[in-house]
């Protein structure tokens, strides 16, 4: 009884393994980016709120290129996804954060603009 709760836990030798999937190189290359244009977005915010928003015209113009680079790794995540025989989980990861980055930066954008 005990066995059966955790059977979940044994690998059953009866699934099905794709030996001929790989990792995808633009997928992994997007996901990267993704990542990395995060980890640039959260230093730009510390800074800025550290400042006091007081930091000039540079951290926009920093913003502004993470939201390339947002665009650039969507694209590659995009690629990623579209191959044959590929993991997607990387890709996946790398599309949802860049996309969403990006409509965050976007957002951010609209709302600073002097009307």
């Amino acid at each position: 009884m005990i066995k059966d709760k955790f059977a979940f836990l044994n690998k059953e030798k009866d699934t099905i393994h794709f030996h001929s999937r790989r990792r995808s190189g633009k997928g992994t290359a997007g996901f990267v980016l993704a990542m990395l244009c995060v980890l640039v977005f959260l230093v730009l915010c510390v800074v800025s709120a550290v400042e006091k928003g007081g930091t000039g015209s540079w951290i926009g113009i920093a913003g502004l290129a993470v939201a390339v680079l947002c665009v650039i790794a969507f694209a590659l995540s995009l690629q990623g996804l579209r191959e044959r025989d590929v993991y997607v989980k990387l890709p996946f990861v790398g599309l949802l954060s860049a996309g969403g980055l990006f409509v965050l930066l976007f957002c951010l954008y609209i709302i600073g603009m002097p009307f």
